[in-house]
């Protein structure tokens, strides 16, 4: 899933004769609003890292944890590292709750051909972004001292944006 989508309204139809093979590609994801349990889950799991002495709102704080959890676990041997799942969406959700207070985004469930995902939405421009994702792929790709600078980049990508 990208990080980052954004539909001009320009997009081609399926009718188009130019249009991608693979009609799903083209198809924006259908966006409904997180339901209360939704919601309850994401203050809860940004709230759970305040207990692991993450100050709420501060991003390089959070990166700091983010390396520190992240270091800690290649450290383990390969067999014996948990699932980092719920890191990942711990960490990603609360970079994505500093995303959208500096951007004013809004939390939006994205469902797709690719399947059902939290999301970042911004109704000017159609935006969308993933912000579990982004954390998950520098995760997997072991990128450490990333994560204030991806928000500050991508806090300014979203402000340029029309």
């Amino acid at each position: 899933m990208p990080w980052l989508k954004r539909s001009s309204g320009e997009e081609p139809t399926e009718a188009s004769s130019d249009a991608p093979a693979d009609p799903a590609d083209q198809v924006d994801p259908v966006l409904e609003p997180l339901t209360t349990a939704e919601v309850d889950w994401v203050r809860s799991s940004i709230a759970e890292l305040g207990e692991q002495d993450v100050r709420f709102g501060d991003i390089d704080d959070l990166g700091r944890h983010y390396d520190e959890m992240l270091n800690a676990w290649i450290r383990l041997d390969e067999s014996h590292r948990p699932d980092p799942n719920a890191i990942i969406n711990q960490i990603g959700l609360a970079f994505g709750q500093y995303v959208a207070d500096q951007a004013k985004l809004d939390w939006t469930v994205a469902t797709d051909a690719h399947g059902t995902e939290i999301a970042l939405h911004r109704q000017r421009g159609n935006m969308l972004i993933y912000p579990t994702d982004l954390v998950s792929k520098r995760w997997a790709a072991h990128e450490r001292n990333v994560i204030p600078a991806l928000a500050r980049d991508l806090i300014a990508t979203v402000e340029a944006m029309p």
